[in-house]
This record gives C-alpha cells, structure tokens and sequence, in this order.
C-alpha cells in the first residue's frame, strides 16, 4: 500500500506497509535522518564547546548575540522568547543565569510596568564576542570545510525555503528567488 498519489503531481518518500507502519524509500531517509543526525551531532558538539570555553549554552549565547543587536543592546522578554524560538519560560531562565554573572540587566519598560526588557552589559557584550568567535570558528571547522561552494550554496537555496525570514532577519541576506541566482 503505497502513500503516492495518484496523479503522480506529488511523489511521496514514503511507504505504508502493510503492517500499517510507514518506512522511507531510501534516498529520502538518507536525506532527513541525514539532516536529523546532522543537526543532533553538530549541536551537541558546539553546545559543548561554548560549555568548557565560556560558561554559556548555545541557546545562551543566541540570547546574548540577539541582546548585541538590539536596539541599545536589549530586548524585551517577550519578543526575545519569539526571536529565539523559546518559551517565556525558558528565556526566563536563562536570563537569570546570565544576570547572575553580570552579563545582563533586567528592567521593567517605563510605559508598560508588566513587560521586562533584558539589556545587555558590558562585560556581556565582552563574552558574546569572544564566544561567538569561538562558535563561528567552530562552525567553519566543523561544517562549513566539510563542504564545496557549491554544496554550501545548494543548501542555502534548499534550507531558505523552509525560513526565509529567519535567514534575512540573521543575515540581511537575499530571500530564495535571488538565492536562485547563485
């Protein structure tokens, strides 16, 4: 019993056995296991790296590199948590940490006593650059070496796809119709 459709406009990468238990047709297991233990491996790694080197976790260090970008360096919890793609809960969290080691301020927005913005410190904007060096370094090494130009331009064009705000928002790059033209 095969998930393919019928007009052939769609071809599905899986199949429903008849056990009702669904497998990949190869190539297309290779691709997103592929991407899965890809992703699981590399974050691992770098969350490790950032641990020993500079005290903080990779989510940590998004936090503290989106607060350097902000405007006045901070941010408000909120739209933090929506940026990092977090919940509230855990942006909460991790800004105590980092408060904790001086690395951020928390305060209330003058004209709404409810929200709460993070700021980012001195000695916070010291770390974020050390530690980004230490994971764009690491990034290079790890992935990027890994791959020819052109591999690295195939996956840009595939992965906009699936974010093209986020890479923009990151990058201030093209969107994928002028990825296209790579």
């Amino acid at each position: 019993m095969s998930a393919t459709t019928s007009t052939d406009t769609c071809r599905c990468g899986y199949e429903l056995q008849d056990d009702g238990l669904a497998s990949w047709e190869p190539v297309h297991a290779e691709a997103w296991i592929g991407l899965l233990e890809t992703h699981k491996r590399l974050t691992r790694a770098l969350d490790a790296e950032l641990e020993a080197q500079h005290g903080l976790s990779f989510s940590a260090l998004e936090v503290l590199g989106r607060l350097a970008r902000g405007e006045n360096r901070s941010f408000g919890l909120s739209a933090l948590a929506g940026a990092c793609g977090l919940s509230l809960s855990r942006i909460s969290r991790i800004i105590d940490s980092l408060e904790r080691r001086g690395l951020v301020t928390r305060r209330t927005v003058e004209a709404d006593a409810r929200a709460v913005q993070a700021q980012l410190t001195d000695a916070g904007l010291e770390l974020v650059r050390q530690a980004q060096r230490t994971h764009f370094a690491s990034v290079q090494n790890r992935f990027f070496e890994q791959l020819s130009d052109q591999e690295v331009a195939t996956l840009a064009r595939i992965f906009t796809k699936f974010a093209p705000a986020e890479v923009q928002a990151c990058t201030g790059s093209p969107g994928e119709d002028q990825l296209a033209d790579r």
